[in-house]
C-alpha cells in the first residue's frame, strides 16, 4: 500500500502532466532553471540546468543511467540528444508522467535504450546491486525519504559510480521548520542531508547556484500565475495544483534571494 504522502505527490504531478499536455507544450520540464544570462526565456533556463547537470555527471558511452523523479522524462529526451549510452531506466511515482515518457520513446524509436518505470527512488528493487554507473536527481531529492534513497542509490551504483543532484533544502539554523512535518523533514538541511548521504558517499562537489537559479523560480510563478486561467477545461484539482506550485515558486524565489534556502549541485562518489 502506497504512503499516504507518496500518494498525494503522484497525484500532483498526474496533474501536471495533463495541464501540460492540454497546453501543448513542446518542452514539457518541471524545474526552475540555471540561469547565464539576465534575460533568458524559462524553457531555455530549464534546459541549461538539465545540461549542467549532465556535465556534472561526466557520462561515458557505455554507462547504464537511472534518472530519479523525471518528471515528463523530458531532460531525458535531451539527454538522448546529446550523448551516447548504454541504457536509461527513469523512476517515477507519477503514472502519466511515466505513460507519456514511454510512450514517447517507442514514438522517438529509443524503447531500446530508454525504459521508465513507475515506482519510488527509495525502492528500485527491479535493478540489481551493482548495476548503475550514475545516477541523476534534479529537483526531486526533497521529496524522498532521504536516508532511504541515499541507501538505494548505492546499491545500484557500482564501486566509484556518481549520484549528481539539483537539490534545494533549508539553511541550518531553520532546522526546527523540518521537525513540523514530514514533507519538510524530506526538504532537510544541508547539514542533516549531508549525515545522511556521507554513509554511503564521498563529496566530490558541492557547488552553490543560488544566483542562477533564483530567476527561474520567480519567473515560475509568473509564467504559471498568468497561464493558470487560459485553459478553461482544467479541473478543481489542476487548478490548485497549479495555483500552490504558483506560491511555492514565489516563497522558493525569496528563499534563494534571502539565503533562507540553499539551492545546490551535489556530486558524490559511492565509496
Amino acid at each position: 500500500m502506497q504512503d499516504k504522502l507518496m500518494m498525494q505527490v503522484a497525484e500532483q504531478y498526474n496533474y501536471f502532466q495533463s495541464t501540460l499536455e492540454k497546453f501543448q507544450k513542446p518542452q514539457k520540464y518541471l524545474n526552475y532553471g540555471y540561469s547565464f544570462a539576465k534575460k533568458e526565456s524559462y524553457e531555455k533556463r530549464q534546459e541549461q540546468l538539465c545540461r549542467e547537470v549532465f556535465r556534472l555527471a561526466r557520462l561515458q558511452p557505455q554507462d547504464i543511467i537511472v534518472d530519479v523523479g523525471f518528471g515528463s522524462g523530458e531532460q531525458d529526451f535531451l539527454l538522448a540528444s546529446l550523448y551516447p549510452f548504454s541504457k536509461l531506466h527513469g523512476f517515477n511515482i507519477a503514472e502519466k508522467q511515466v505513460e507519456y515518457a514511454n510512450h514517447r520513446a517507442v514514438l522517438e524509436n529509443l524503447n531500446d535504450r530508454m525504459v521508465f518505470h513507475q515506482a519510488p527512488a527509495e525502492d528500485m528493487s527491479m535493478l540489481t546491486d551493482d548495476s548503475v554507473d550514475k545516477i541523476i536527481a534534479i529537483e526531486c531529492a526533497f521529496h524522498f525519504d532521504r536516508p532511504l534513497f541515499y541507501q538505494e542509490a548505492a546499491r545500484l551504483l557500482r564501486k566509484e559510480g556518481l549520484l549528481v543532484l539539483a537539490d534545494v533544502c533549508f539553511i541550518d539554523r531553520l532546522r526546527f521548520l523540518t521537525k513540523r512535518k514530514r514533507d519538510l523533514q524530506y526538504v532537510g538541511t544541508m547539514t542533516t542531508n549531508r549525515m545522511a548521504w556521507e554513509e554511503y558517499f564521498q563529496t566530490v562537489e558541492l557547488i552553490n547556484i543560488n544566483k542562477q537559479t533564483w530567476r527561474g523560480a520567480q519567473q515560475a510563478a509568473y509564467y504559471i500565475a498568468l497561464n493558470l486561467f487560459k485553459i478553461k477545461t482544467h479541473t478543481f484539482g489542476e487548478w490548485r495544483t497549479w495555483a500552490s506550485l504558483a506560491i511555492t515558486s514565489q516563497m522558493v524565489a525569496i528563499g534563494l534571494l534571502t539565503r533562507l534556502l540553499s539551492y545546490d549541485f551535489i556530486v558524490l562518489k559511492k565509496k
